[in-house]
């Protein structure tokens, strides 16, 4: 029987680095169709509100008072629709403080940000006392909750999303669990998703350049599971487990 060569760590990693730049091209493109189909959208039709706005107001004083009001509302809505997209997308480029802030207050303040600007309910369950990690593993592990809970909402409808993170012990030494649980449609895995598997890829990748593995289980009408783990430098003090 013929044997297969396993890539060691490093090849992984290497390879997952090439792949995720990949990726990270597709989700600079991504974002630039969403601001021209979002905001610019919005800001186009305000104008067109605008100039009706402008006509309405040379009508008699009855109707055009009552269609001026009309117009305005509108124009307040979209711009209101607008505004609350681009906050949206600055929240998802400027990179919070990874230096300063431990992972759970990172994943909590996006969560927070996330139940505002979609109205999904995001439930929390973070172990205490959770050991201080380098910042390349906190910056994977923020962008992957960041990408689930984009998937979940845009692409599975989910109103609820559960996060658990917590360690778990291994021969091997201490690794984080972190899981990430949505209410969503689902989906048959291995068939094309909207976005074309990069969301789930550069997931993957992201866990694997920090040594760590990733797994997802997804059932049509069911929702969506996301499980990595990471290892973890060894401590001597006693840590919480899930």
């Amino acid at each position: 029987m013929p044997s297969v060569a396993v890539p060691s760590v490093p090849d992984r990693e290497l390879q997952a680095s090439r792949r995720l730049l990949r990726v990270s091209e597709w989700e600079l493109q991504q974002l630039l169709l969403d601001i021209h189909d979002g905001p610019v959208q919005a800001m186009y039709a305000a104008l067109s509100q605008l100039d009706l706005l402008t006509r309405a107001l040379d009508l008699p004083e009855g109707q055009g008072r009552h269609d001026a009001l009309a117009r305005a509302d509108r124009i307040r809505l979209l711009l209101e629709n607008g505004l609350r997209e681009i906050r949206s997308f600055i929240g998802a480029i400027r990179p919070p403080h990874f230096e300063t802030q431990s992972l759970e207050d990172l994943i909590e303040s996006f969560a927070v940000q996330h139940e505002t600007t979609t109205d999904t309910s995001v439930h929390l369950h973070i172990a205490r006392g959770l050991p201080d990690i380098e910042v390349s593993t906190k910056i994977a592990l923020y962008r992957v909750v960041q990408e689930a809970l984009s998937n979940a909402y845009r692409h599975g409808g989910a109103r609820r999303v559960d996060i658990r993170i917590g360690l778990r012990h291994t021969i091997a030494g201490p690794e984080l669990r972190l899981s990430i649980t949505d209410n969503g449609a689902g989906f048959e895995i291995g068939e094309p998703t909207n976005d074309g598997h990069f969301g789930l890829r550069g997931m993957q990748d992201r866990v694997e350049m920090i040594g760590g593995q990733f797994s997802l289980v997804s059932t049509v009408g069911r929702g969506t599971s996301i499980m990595l783990d990471v290892p973890l430098a060894p401590r001597t003090t006693t840590s919480p487990s899930l």
